[in-house]
């Protein structure tokens, strides 16, 4: 899962041709240059199937061949903030579930006026580990 991004908010097409959406993604919204984008490679990129029945786009996890094009696709994630589109690292099961517990704690943080980031699945207050034993570790 190292080397995976996944990407949501991004319409399916027909024929179905997830790398081909996701070159076109780093093109248009987050502006990478073609001939980067062209030199981007792939182990596999494919969709999830959705779990629920809803009207949303599949999401997409793409494994990047080289380490460094995924962190390059990675920093350019800033384009995507504020609009339909999502981009992010994939985690294990076990660690979206401890980040799913955390996100609400660091949102009413935030409304305190106070600096709240999540890594991974631990969440700082204040540059300081937030600790709480009704959440699982």
């Amino acid at each position: 899962m190292r080397d995976n991004l996944v990407f949501t908010g991004i319409p399916d097409q027909t024929p179905d041709d997830p790398e081909k959406l996701i070159k076109d993604f780093m093109t248009k919204q987050l502006k990478l240059p073609v001939e980067t984008v062209q030199s981007i490679t792939f182990h596999r990129v494919h969709h999830i199937r959705s779990q629920q029945n809803n009207n949303r786009p599949r999401p997409i996890i793409a494994k990047f061949e080289h380490y460094k094009h995924k962190e390059l696709v990675q920093k350019q994630s800033e384009g995507v903030k504020g609009t339909a589109y999502g981009l992010n690292k994939q985690y294990p099961k076990v660690i979206l579930e401890r980040r799913k517990q955390l996100f609400p704690i660091r949102k009413q943080k935030m409304n305190e006026g106070k600096r709240a980031i999540i890594t991974v699945d631990k969440l700082y207050i204040d540059g300081q580990l937030y600790r709480d034993k009704d959440i699982t570790p």
